[in-house]
């Protein structure tokens, strides 16, 4: 029975480690996002409405950001957050399509289209 107790106590430990490890790299990898869009492309944070990072336990990239801009509130971009700072992806909310040239901050200089 104490075999047990200290075998669980492990899994628990290993467990909490492992999410606390994942909620750290999604702070990182926000903090990250905002000095770029602040630093490098000239963003206000007011021009923010929501900044929010992700974890992909399947896909690459394993962590991203997910930005939505005051002036494109349906419009949500995703950043990479690694050594490669940028956007590369983008999706409206609604499921409409709307051309990257009607975007007010589509980032042409990191997404390929």
């Amino acid at each position: 029975m104490k075999k047990f107790f200290i075998i669980l106590v492990i899994l628990i430990l290993i467990v909490f480690a492992s999410i606390t490890f994942i909620q750290f790299k999604k702070d990182q990898a926000s903090d990250k996002v905002m000095q770029y869009l602040k630093e490098v492309k000239g963003y206000e944070g007011s021009e923010i409405i929501n900044l929010e990072s992700k974890w992909n336990f399947f896909g690459l990239p394993k962590y991203y950001v997910e930005v939505t801009f005051n002036n494109e509130p349906n419009i949500i971009y995703l950043y990479f957050a690694h050594d490669i700072k940028g956007q590369f992806e983008y999706y409206v909310i609604d499921g409409e399509k709307i051309p990257t040239e009607e975007l007010k901050n589509y980032d042409s200089t990191t997404n390929a289209d």
